[in-house]
């Protein structure tokens, strides 16, 4: 193997950061291409000297982020992150994030708005059950998980307006948008930790507060776009 692009065993910060760092500097500075193969899994553990479900946890966001794929019995392969089959996806991927925001605005406060006014017990039992999910998974970093469990948790949000065609649409764009929401978190350095805001936005639906449910939405949002910048 060509020595520059072995990788340095992990000794700080969370591992499945590091791993993730490591793999897209190699990958965004051309040591490894679209088309090329990745060291196996055993590789991969001994050259960044973590373990194989920490390797796996890195892969497995790289794949949600159009970055890797993955060939059962072949290997891990470099993907063009410009090969996207959806078109509301390869749309949302050529979209400036002002536009994106747009969109997400118009659904998301008409949407948090129905649920405050809409949800049933249970649509509040499902929201607590991937919130603290979400939470879980960000907290120990397994951040495919994480990206999961966040989309989930926004679509449960859909699900409490009980409008049919709005949650398919809602479902529609999340879908499209997992890949964007996917390269957010690999910012590790710069992502901000909205947990907070979602509990608020959790509590303001459990309490059936319309304007504050309005409120923690646009300030979700808001910080999405300025992670963006």
């Amino acid at each position: 193997m060509i020595e520059d692009r072995k990788f340095s065993t992990v000794a700080r910060r969370k591992l499945v950061d590091e791993v993730l760092e490591q793999l897209k500097v190699k990958i965004n500075s051309g040591q490894y291409e679209p088309g090329d193969r990745l060291p196996t899994e055993p590789e991969l553990m001994a050259q960044f000297g973590v373990g194989r479900s920490t390797v796996r946890e890195a892969v497995k966001i790289l794949v949600y982020a159009g970055i890797l794929e993955v060939k059962q019995g072949d290997g891990t392969y470099v993907k063009s992150q410009n090969l996207i089959s959806n078109p509301l996806e390869k749309t949302i991927q050529e979209t400036g994030m002002m536009q994106i925001y747009e969109v997400r605005k118009m659904l998301d406060l008409e949407i948090c708005t129905l649920a405050a006014m809409r949800r049933t017990d249970d649509n509040l039992r499902t929201m607590r059950a991937l919130l603290d999910k979400r939470n879980e998974a960000l907290q120990s970093g397994n951040y495919s998980d994480f990206v999961e469990s966040d989309i989930a948790f926004h679509i449960s949000i859909a699900q409490a307006t009980h409008n049919d065609l709005l949650i398919n649409m809602y479902l529609t764009f999340c879908n499209a948008l997992r890949g964007v929401l996917s390269q957010l978190i690999l910012d590790v350095d710069h992502y901000d930790d909205s947990t907070s805001i979602h509990e608020k936005l959790y509590e303001a639906i459990v309490n059936q507060n319309v304007e504050e449910a309005r409120m923690f939405t646009l300030v979700n949002l808001k910080g999405t776009v300025k992670q963006n910048r």
